[in-house]
């Protein structure tokens, strides 16, 4: 699992990527538990947001406003931040807060990379509206998935 994770980081997580946050999910939930430990590995230096251990790194409190669950998960300055289990804050939202939290994930650019890990459901994809593109991973019970948008590349100055 961990060289066909690697192998998705390289290709979506260089720096002049424009749409650089990813999904992973899995029907089963000890690869969910999985993947978040094999993230943690590749990416050391990324803050760990866990809906099993809430307190860990300082994520905002369950039940807070999706204003304040956005504002801590893109506009807040880490190196990068993985979200497991995102269920444990999303889960008092209404459908349309939850939607604009995917679509986010999906949609905006810039910044530093949200990973988000998920046990698939009916409700996600449902609340998806496309902006994430899923993509199977060989051999693997996991889903990938990127933005919707097309990937354009930031130009690079030197």
């Amino acid at each position: 699992m961990m060289d066909a994770i690697q192998t998705v980081l390289t290709r979506y997580c260089a720096e002049n990527a424009r749409y650089k946050h990813l999904g992973f999910s899995s029907k089963d939930t000890a690869i969910v538990s999985q993947l978040g430990d094999v993230l943690r590995q590749l990416l050391p230096g990324y803050i760990f947001w866990d809906g099993n251990q809430p307190l860990l790194n300082n994520p905002p409190a369950a039940g807070c406003s999706r204003k304040i669950l956005m504002d801590a998960t893109f506009k807040t300055d880490y190196p990068g931040l993985i979200i497991s289990r995102p269920g444990y804050w999303l889960h008092t939202f209404s459908d349309a807060d939850k939607s604009v939290f995917w679509t986010a994930l999906g949609a905006k650019d810039g910044g530093h990379q949200v990973i988000v890990v998920f046990p698939e459901s009916h409700e996600f994809k449902r609340l998806n509206r496309h902006f994430l593109h899923p993509e199977p991973l060989d051999g693997l019970s996991v889903t990938l998935w990127t933005s919707g948008k097309k990937q354009h590349y930031k130009p690079r100055l030197s």
